[in-house]
């Protein structure tokens, strides 16, 4: 036991109270790693249950972490519209450090077998896709993508700051499922990340789902933590009067 304890109800995502469970989380998940044989590195979640299943979204929700879940110098393939060459020398002029510019009609050809698409996928950490055409994207991406968690990330390429756009989005999340149910799992982190740089991208995840889910933080019930191999750690409840110890 570490000592954790709090009075029901906690407040939307009380800082004492994240720090705290990221505590004892990491230690255990450290822990456990310590035993392993393998390197796996586990990706740290984010649950959260609503009271009512939030409204569907027409298209997938960004949300925009702190800190990346990748390394700090992620392999960036970026799919645009058409014509593919403008793009290339628009992320050059701005001076955007991007490992593949392709256009959504050279994708289609290109990477039309699943084998180039397994290919194209274990080449690149993130893939960023023009708002303009990702409605189209996921039947050309493919189920591998997605297990890889790997999901195409939207990205605005009208924008002026290009460079501060594409760095956002390189640490950001697609919520696809939004409204298919009462909960929602999000990855917000990494084992090998300290204890403040998770912190970090819990808060800003809470921030960003409390601000796309109407009405906001009155419709979560529950806020936990958990890695791949853990038990859930809780953050907030909304309806508990009991106190918790982890």
């Amino acid at each position: 036991s570490s000592g954790i304890n709090a009075e029901w109800p906690l407040r939307p995502g009380d800082p004492v109270q994240v720090d705290k469970a990221v505590e004892a989380l990491m230690k255990h998940c450290r822990a456990q790693e310590s035993c392993s044989m393998t390197d796996t590195d586990s990706k740290v979640f984010v649950q959260v249950s609503f009271k009512n299943v939030p409204n569907k979204t027409k298209h997938p929700v960004r949300l925009t972490l702190k800190h990346a879940m990748c390394n700090n110098d992620p392999s960036i393939c970026l799919i645009t519209k058409d014509p593919q060459r403008y793009f290339k020398d628009l992320v050059k002029t701005h001076g955007i450090k991007v490992g593949r510019v392709v256009g959504v009609g050279k994708f289609k050809k290109k990477f039309k077998e699943r084998e180039a698409k397994r290919i194209l996928c274990e080449s690149h950490d993130v893939f960023l896709v023009d708002e303009r055409v990702i409605p189209i994207m996921p039947r050309w991406f493919g189920k591998y993508f997605y297990k890889k968690g790997k999901a195409p990330i939207k990205v605005d390429l009208t924008k002026k700051d290009l460079k501060s756009e594409i760095e956002s989005a390189t640490k950001s999340y697609m919520m696809s499922n939004l409204g298919n149910g009462n909960s929602i799992s999000i990855p917000c982190g990494r084992v090998s990340f300290d204890n403040e740089q998770l912190s970090d991208n819990i808060h800003s995840a809470l921030k960003e789902l409390s601000s796309q889910v109407r009405p906001g933080w009155k419709n979560i019930k529950a806020v936990y933590i958990k890695s791949d191999a853990s038990v859930s750690l809780p953050i907030y409840t909304s309806i508990s009067t009991a106190a918790f110890k982890i």
